[in-house]
């Protein structure tokens, strides 16, 4: 029987949904589709549904057995509640936004009011957008919180943190953060926010291992995007309380001494 996901493992899944969610919003087909009306609809639908699940993450910390509510639980949980908050707004941007479509559709007479409609439906889509746009690396930062205070509580399960390499490690988390998108036709990574580099071959180890899956992308540019697996998110929360490991520095060499040039005494 397959035990049920930590509370940092059900926030890394929570990134993950808040990363296909702000693609979703960001795509260009959102309104330029045959059904933009019900485009909205799910959206507005899929984030309350990360409200939710956010609040019933913070819940189960809350009332997690044996835990200390020291001030990093705390500002866990808060950070929880916050994230809640903006998924919240963000629907509230998306109904709005529903309900400016509807009025544009009984002014089609109009081309000047069905012009100003739309700029108002785009601009509550862009803030709802924002609004959750962090919402990704917020989950991963929160669960990196909740990992370190579990295992600081023993409360961690006793599992044996898998062996990863620097560059796998940093591509799990640019991964759970929705950093990591392909270029099928250039058979190569494209990143988003950070200066972490990851390569192709590292995405296919990581495949190899069960870590890591694509799924289809409808950004521009953008075919495909990397997400963690259950295994994935059962690994990157083991490492989560070890220390990021750093890049090996190249010692310079010591500086030579001067040259010394000895006269050569006239003949």
């Amino acid at each position: 029987m397959t035990a049920a996901p930590t509370v940092p493992e059900r926030l890394l899944g929570l990134g993950a949904d808040f990363t296909r969610h702000h693609d979703a919003l960001t795509d260009i087909a959102l309104l330029h589709g045959p059904d933009p009306g019900g485009n909205l609809a799910r959206r507005s639908t899929a984030a309350q549904a990360l409200a939710r699940e956010t609040l019933d993450v913070a819940e189960a910390l809350r009332a997690m057995p044996g835990l200390r509510h020291s001030p990093e639980v705390k500002a866990a949980a808060e950070r929880a509640v916050q994230l809640a908050a903006l998924a919240v707004l963000s629907t509230d941007h998306l109904l709005d936004a529903a309900d400016i479509l509807r009025e544009a559709r009984h002014a089609s007479g109009k081309p000047e009011v069905v012009r100003q409609h739309r700029l108002e439906v785009g601009r509550h889509i862009t803030l709802a957008a924002r609004l959750t746009s962090l919402g990704n690396e917020d989950c991963v930062a929160t669960a990196r919180l909740v990992a370190v205070e579990l295992h600081r509580q023993q409360l961690a399960p006793r599992l044996r943190p898998p062996t990863l390499s620097p560059a796998q490690r940093a591509a799990l988390e640019a991964v759970a953060s929705g950093r990591v998108t392909l270029a099928r036709h250039l058979d190569k990574t494209r990143l988003g926010r950070g200066d972490v580099r990851v390569s192709i071959s590292t995405i296919r180890s990581l495949e190899g291992r069960g870590l890591v899956h694509r799924e289809p992308c409808a950004l521009v540019l953008h075919d495909e995007r990397v997400h963690l697996t259950r295994d994935g998110r059962r690994a990157l929360t083991a490492v989560l309380t070890r220390p990021r490991p750093t890049a090996p520095t190249t010692a310079r060499p010591a500086a030579r001494p001067a040259a010394t040039t000895t006269a050569v005494p006239a003949h």
